[in-house]
């Protein structure tokens, strides 16, 4: 299994752009899963890690969590990892948003309910999801915009651009401690 070390070992200064640079090496060994059975765990975080400051600085906390449902079984351990308890338990509130049966998948399911808790506007295909009554919905809307911003918030001080090393120290430290 390729280690941080193995993969970071040779860089003197580790900046965004070698972030960038050193996870689309990886991407290019294929899928997350495929990236997962090939590094050490260690390494498999810091990849998630640097996409997630990447992709929220890109779009923010809905963005990853409507077009990068591979990463959301891993984000809450991943955070952990990085030391961002608060981030942490603030993304678990966003999770117990969704309902319990939630399968966080890339499926039409997935994107039925990301629709339903997004927007009263868009009409949804599973049953139990339209059992649910015009006033619930729009709490569970509600809500879960609260839970998302509030997460937006607590990352901007991690990964904002007035953040430490712009956002990006937070993987920087990783990879020290654990190279």
């Amino acid at each position: 299994m390729i280690t941080i070390k193995e993969f970071y070992g040779d860089v003197k200064d580790i900046d965004e752009s070698v972030l960038a640079v050193k996870s689309d090496c990886l991407w290019e060994k294929g899928s997350l899963l495929d990236i997962k059975n090939l590094v050490t765990p260690q390494l498999f975080y810091l990849h998630i890690l640097v996409n997630l400051i990447g992709n929220w600085k890109y779009e923010g906390w809905w963005f990853i969590m409507c077009e990068m449902v591979q990463f959301v079984p891993y984000i809450a351990e991943t955070l952990s990892q990085a030391g961002a308890e608060d981030m942490k338990t603030t993304f678990e509130k966003v999770i117990d948003c969704f309902p319990g049966d939630t399968r966080f998948e890339d499926s039409e399911e997935y994107f039925d309910i990301v629709n339903f808790l997004q927007s009263m506007a868009y009409k949804v295909k599973n049953e139990s999801l339209q059992t649910i009554t015009r006033e619930e919905r729009k709490a569970n809307i509600k809500k879960l915009q609260k839970c998302v911003d509030k997460l937006d918030e607590i990352t901007s001080r991690y990964w904002g651009d007035d953040a430490p090393g712009h956002g990006w120290k937070q993987a920087i430290d990783y990879i020290e401690l654990n190279c």
